[in-house]
């Protein structure tokens, strides 16, 4: 092994030396600084030894909070990626407890980061995260120096080439230790939601019955915005007069409270921002809260139940954003005894739309919008309007400003109206604020969170905070903006924001079936929307609201579900998206973006201009890494609205997929039983599980029995979710299918089911399908068959082949019949079965490639699609 450009022997002997050195010299090494230890002995270690080099690691910018440090003091890198934190401590200093907590709650605070370091050199403790209370749970120790060359294999595990092979997470979990990881976001929802509890029965207790829950929670909500904005303030460095909150923690109770408001004035005074506005239209100011309890909270903001220390300024955006995106789908409740609890508010967060978008996925959409925007070189950024009009936590909104930030800082003196201060440095963070960043949400703790996220990107000490924020980040209902529909939450884009046009839209639009809309609003949307398209789903309001807040040649990006592609409704849709540019579509169905959403997105890139000429580039990530994305491009002029956007097949796939055509001849019976009905009764019960190619599976799930869910047999039945088509005969009543189960019959008279089911099962027909109705991809490759899919499978008939493909299909039927009577079995007999089967499929096969005109090179590229 090499590691750098020594081997193995070479590393020992210059690790020998370094030890050696040491030891020779160990009372000039306890004298030396930090500073000093970093530079001559650990750096020594890690590059001359270890095989790291200077442009590897980052050396961070250490901010003390008391006798406290804010940050480690090295984040070593493999490419762009944090692999390990490493705390360097003074020679003679002990790696005691706390400095433990402190390194290991680093790494908590980054999200993927496994591992930290701390050191005086003369000892080193390496802890793996990935484990519950790792501060506790020392991965591998080396107890003086000695130990360096006696564990040289443990040692070995901290060079670059070892990270680069990622031996170090095997090793962990070889040993079992990546179990039980505590992450970050989870132990601060944890804090936050109990912060938020001793607030409300404060609240309550004192003022019983004075406020409603709603009222209740918004003052919960502003002193909990309040107390976050100072501890980043406390972590950047920046607070006013030195003020920390911790020092409340030695205060008696009866003064705890007095030097909170001292607290909240002074950052007022400081900052002048609405945030710590005593005049605020709710009672945050005006109510008192008992002094052991805020005691109690300002603890949990510096450190966890659990023992990890907290630093606001180096916690990620993404795993704050998942905190409070969590933080706002609990709903603050009343116990019959009057105290505040809290609940999971799924329908809250289904009805608002919050799903917290991954930052992959934001940095991908800014970029292309922001990013392409900038590349004009006439536009003057000083005077770029972004809006996200479903704003949430305001994660897009964020990464828009620091786009923008760095854009300016970058260009210098070149940037519009930003100019140099006399510091030195850029005077654009208010100013950004102030002129190009927008948005609404109809959710007014999200909107408040968002406004938060904004002042704190903006903080620097004792400058003063813009209170435009107050102004261009609004709760309303960006698609209503009558008020006889939606109250005061009605939103006038030309009155509320200035002309109400923007040169950049961006988000995530909640994703709600308009039959979960009350029947006004349904009414409104169909009257001044025109993609109100039959069953649609409110996203597609959101494009077309987007396109028109858009000014000429401006850009559009959404995350949505993909169903707008191939649906009916989505048909008005495309239609608009082609009085545009769209410029790109990336495909991230597969992915698993949204976790604890059952939707499958395509990201959309669209420019409000025309060409004729357009070519739209389609991306498709690897689901392991988006970043690795496959791209083929497509004319846009092939695209008609009409139709269903098939961003996923070529010029061949097209002429193969025109070759496929013949009559609408299934017609589908929907079985009305569901999953909650099972284990009710004695009938068999068939549910998608069970079907497969030819035959159905024998089940042990039982239903009751009801004459209104019977089916008229014989039937097929067909898989809802598949890789491709599959179905089989049904040829008696004895088993009930439910609602995951297509039940199919002939609308011709002429096509008999064999004939029908041998088409269905054909690889052509599965080739026609996975390219069709591709768009409703989910995890895993699987399809969900909706009924006018299947419906619209083109049949081709040719009578002269009925009566063939109807004798080969009832011998598959019978053939896989005595299959499943062996179960699992696997015999001589079963092995000549499944020739046999596979003999008379490939005939189906070869019988549908020359019923629909299929030549061999078309056959090839069908078969190698499918593989």
């Amino acid at each position: 092994m090499v590691l750098g450009q020594l081997t193995k022997e070479q590393m020992k002997e210059e690790l020998r030396k370094l030890i050696e050195d040491f030891k020779a010299n160990r009372d000039k090494y306890k004298s030396l600084s930090e500073a000093d230890i970093e530079t001559k002995l650990v750096e020594e270690l890690f590059i001359s030894v270890l095989g790291w080099s200077k442009k590897d690691f980052e050396k961070q910018q250490n901010v003390r909070r008391g006798d406290k440090r804010g940050r480690a003091d090295y984040a070593f890198k493999i490419g762009e990626k944090i692999v390990f934190f490493l705390e360097v401590k003074k020679v003679g200093v002990p790696l005691n407890n706390e400095a433990d907590k402190q390194v290991v709650s680093y790494a908590l605070s980054r999200k993927n980061v496994s591992f930290a370091i701390s050191t005086n050199f003369e000892q080193m403790k390496i802890f793996c995260v990935e484990q519950d209370k790792a501060y506790n749970n020392v991965f591998r120790v080396f107890r003086d120096p000695d130990e360096y060359l006696t564990k040289i294999q443990d040692l070995f595990f901290l060079s670059k080439e070892s990270f680069e092979k990622n031996e170090l997470l095997k090793q962990a979990e070889a040993e079992g230790r990546l179990k039980k990881r505590i992450t970050i976001d989870k132990v601060l929802l944890e804090d936050l939601m109990e912060i938020r509890k001793l607030i409300a029965n404060d609240i309550e207790k004192k003022y019983p019955g004075r406020y409603n829950i709603n009222e209740q929670d918004e003052i919960v909500q502003r002193i909990i915005d309040r107390l976050i904005f100072i501890r980043r303030a406390e972590d950047m460095g920046i607070q006013p007069n030195d003020l920390r909150l911790e020092d409340i923690k030695h205060l008696s109770g009866d003064k705890a409270y007095p030097k909170l408001k001292e607290i909240f004035k002074e950052y007022n005074s400081a900052y002048n921002s609405g945030l710590f506005d005593p005049n605020y239209d709710n009672d945050c100011d005006k109510i008192i809260i008992d002094g052991e309890s805020i005691k109690k909270l300002v603890y949990l903001l510096y450190e966890s139940k659990e023992g990890y220390i907290y630093n606001f300024d180096w916690i990620d955006s993404d795993v704050l954003g998942q905190v409070y995106e969590q933080y706002l789908g609990k709903i603050l409740a009343q116990t019959r005894s009057g105290k505040a609890q809290l609940k999971e508010g799924q329908a809250h967060r289904k009805e608002q739309g919050i799903y917290y978008t991954p930052t992959y996925i934001v940095d991908y959409i800014v970029k292309n919008t922001v990013g392409e925007l900038l590349k004009d070189k006439k536009v003057d950024p000083s005077k770029i309007k972004i809006l996200d009009p479903a704003c949430g936590s305001g994660s897009f909104l964020i990464k828009a400003y620091d786009y923008l930030a760095n854009y300016i800082i970058n260009k210098g003196n070149d940037s519009g109206q930003y100019k140099l201060d006399e510091q030195g440095h850029y005077s654009i963070k208010t100013e950004i604020l102030k002129n190009n960043i927008y948005g609404v949400d109809l959710d007014q703790k999200a909107v408040e969170i968002t406004k938060l996220n904004l002042l704190l990107k903006a903080a620097e000490k004792n400058r003063k905070l813009p209170k435009e924020v107050d102004l261009h980040i609004r709760h309303g209902n960006s698609l209503i903006d009558d008020e006889k529909v939606a109250g005061s939450a009605a939103f006038k884009w030309q009155g509320d924001f200035e002309e109400g046009t923007f040169d950049v839209v961006v988000g995530n639009p909640p994703y709600i079936n308009n039959r979960n809309l009350a029947d006004n609003e349904k009414l409104f949307f169909e009257k001044k929307y025109k993609t109100a398209h039959q069953q649609y789903d409110l996203y597609v309001l959101f494009y077309e609201l987007a396109l028109k807040l858009l000014r000429p040649g401006g850009y559009l990006a959404f995350i949505t579900p993909n169903k707008f592609a191939i649906t009916k409704y989505g048909m008005p849709l495309r239609k608009l998206f082609l009085e545009n540019k769209i410029l790109r579509v990336v495909d991230v169905s597969q992915m698993g973006v949204f976790s604890d959403a059952s939707t499958y997105p395509y990201i959309l890139v669209i420019q409000k201009s025309h060409s004729s000429t357009n070519k739209i580039t389609i991306e498709k990530p690897d689901i392991a890494d988006f970043n690795k994305r496959e791209a083929t491009e497509i004319k846009q002029s092939e695209l008609d609205g009409s139709e269903p956007f098939l961003f996923n097949i070529d010029k061949n796939e097209q002429k193969i997929l025109n070759k496929i055509t013949g009559e609408r001849a299934i017609g589908i019976y929907r079985a009305k039983p569901t999953a909650k009905e099972i284990g009710t009764g004695n009938e068999i019960c068939i549910t998608n599980k069970e079907i497969e190619r030819y035959r159905i599976l024998d089940s042990t799930k039982r239903i009751a029995n009801n004459k209104n869910w019977l089916v008229d047999v014989p039937a097929i039945l067909m898989k809802k979710i598949c890789y491709v088509p599959t179905a089989s005969i049904l040829l008696d009543n004895n088993h009930l299918p439910i609602n995951t189960v297509y039940v199919l019959h002939s609308t011709n008279k002429n096509i008999s089911l064999e004939y029908l089911l041998g088409i269905l099962n054909s690889k052509l027909i599965g080739y026609y399908a996975r390219k069709k109705f591709g768009a409703t991809a989910m995890q895993g490759g699987f399809i969900e068959l909706r009924t006018f899919e299947i419906e619209s499978i083109p049949i081709k008939i040719d009578n002269k082949l009925i009566g063939s493909t109807k004798t080969k299909v009832e011998k598959l039927i019978q053939l896989n019949k005595k299959l499943n009577e062996f179960g699992d079995k696997n015999t001589s007999e079963t092995a000549k079965l499944k020739e046999e089967i596979e003999r008379i499929d490939k005939e189906i096969d070869e019988e549908v490639y020359q019923l629909y005109g299929i030549t061999e090179e078309e056959k090839k590229i069908i078969e190698d699609s499918l593989k």
